[in-house]
């Protein structure tokens, strides 16, 4: 069965950088996977069109599916992306209370920007096509649908986290969000404890556990494990001078992921384990985001003064603890810090899944990995490492720790964990989902025509 994906990234986007036009691919786990799904069967794809030169591509082939943009002015994309789904919703979906914004505009922009992508969907959708819509950013998009009248059946994937119920109730449209989302015929998270968030979230504030517990399953998002795994022949091995041991981690630039904490907590090593100075670099690399926003900048600088200062604190002629590289990094090159990489240290404050832990897995021969207990990824990685990444004590512990693993232990716990990535993989993700959506579509075939039996 093909799919009308809605999404707000789009798979490409069209840009003039240079005086050239050219096509950007954009990356991610889930775009991945969606365009997986598009180029297996075909379809649409409705996104926003956020490229400098997508205005000329309203409507366009691609890879053998159709994409189809919506187009924002520049006050409705500040309005709905920067003051309420970057604003509002995501600081409450990672527990930032302090960080949101609670603006009635940023909402109407929420709600105007939702109708646009519910007219292009109308539009373009096929009788029997069925609907998946993707993530915080559309939340009130299935209730729209069926408001004009669309019978389709409608998937609704949630990637961040979702928060306690006490904690959600305090956005002001909370309920208009919900009943929204429970609009959908199936709805999916990526852990057990975001979907009974969710569910008790409808409990509480809607009184509909009830009507939505049948609606909602647990499918944690894979990776292409043939790419990650693989050993292409341009790989190249990142040694460090005096067989020093490379600590590694990657990670957009935002708020949620803990930089400072982590650079503290290397710090933090050096302290408690002195021995274990020069021994190791953490390589930190930071890929920019959303690099106009002053509270990106002064995260930017923030990060970047405490390197500095741990750096000017613990460095000689020969070693420095950190070495910080803020830049976008290729895929061969990403590909060749996994494999060369002694340890991977990933400790976001919260995250709803984090792939590249599971990159890292599929990807290393020897590594050990460190991961957050607040990424969604922790729930079906068991053995790696946890490490609370408020405790600073406890990251330099493990750190020291993964440092001084012997081969025995880490091959244990790394075979454990790649037994779990390449079963649960990007084929097995749509795969589960499809069939899932199968099922529930002849149980409410079956259902109609046993009420028309009995009538």
């Amino acid at each position: 069965m093909s799919y009308l994906i809605v999404t707000s990234r789009s798979p490409i986007s069209h840009e003039k950088i240079g005086g050239n036009e050219t096509v950007k691919k954009n990356v991610g786990g889930v775009v991945t996977a969606l365009s997986r799904a598009m180029k297996q069967d075909g379809g649409t794809w409705v996104c926003w069109g956020d490229g400098n030169l997508d205005g000329r591509y309203p409507d366009e082939n691609y890879d053998g599916y159709r994409i189809v943009r919506v187009f924002m002015s520049s006050r409705e994309r500040k309005g709905f992306y920067d003051d309420y789904a970057n604003g509002t919703l995501w600081p409450l979906f990672h527990y930032f209370r302090d960080r949101m914004k609670l603006t009635s505009s940023g909402m109407n922009y929420y709600r105007q920007i939702n109708e646009k992508y519910a007219d292009a969907v109308v539009r373009n959708v096929k009788a029997g096509q069925r609907i998946w819509i993707h993530d915080y950013q559309l939340a009130l998009l299935p209730k729209m649908l069926r408001e004009r009248g669309i019978e389709n059946q409608i998937l609704m994937t949630w990637h961040i986290p979702w928060v306690a119920s006490e904690f959600y109730a305090t956005l002001p449209e909370a309920k208009e969000l919900l009943e929204g989302i429970i609009a959908s015929d199936m709805i999916t998270f990526h852990t057990e404890l975001y979907k009974k968030n969710f569910l008790e979230s409808c409990d509480s504030l809607l009184g509909k556990k009830d009507d939505v517990e049948g609606k909602l399953f647990v499918f944690s998002l894979g990776i292409d494990t043939s790419y990650y795994s693989g050993n292409p022949a341009n790989r190249q091995n990142i040694e460090l001078k005096n067989n020093r041991k490379l600590i590694l981690s990657i990670d957009r630039l935002d708020y949620t992921k803990g930089l400072v904490n982590r650079a503290l907590a290397i710090e933090n090593l050096v302290r408690r384990y002195p021995d274990d100075a020069r021994k190791f670099t953490y390589v930190m690399i930071v890929t920019p985001s959303r690099t106009s926003v002053a509270e990106y900048i002064n995260m930017k600088r923030d990060l970047e003064m405490t390197v500095g200062r741990i750096n000017g604190s613990y460095s000689d002629l020969t070693w420095q603890p950190i070495l910080y590289l803020y830049r976008r990094v290729t895929d061969r090159q990403l590909m060749n810090y996994y494999r060369s990489a002694n340890v991977a240290l990933i400790a976001p404050l919260i995250d709803g899944l984090n792939l590249v832990s599971k990159e890292f897995v599929a990807a290393t021969r020897n590594g050990v990995l460190i991961l957050s207990r607040f990424a969604g990824a922790s729930f079906s990685l068991g053995a790696a490492l946890k490490v609370n990444p408020y405790d600073l004590n406890e990251v330099a512990d493990k750190l020291h720790d993964a440092l001084h693993m012997n081969e025995n232990e880490i091959k244990f716990r790394l075979e454990s964990m790649k037994e779990n990535v390449m079963k649960r993989d990007i084929n097995w993700w749509l795969a589960e989902i499809s069939s899932t959506a199968d099922m529930l579509e002849r149980k409410l075939n079956g259902s109609a025509e046993s009420i028309r039996n009995t009538h």
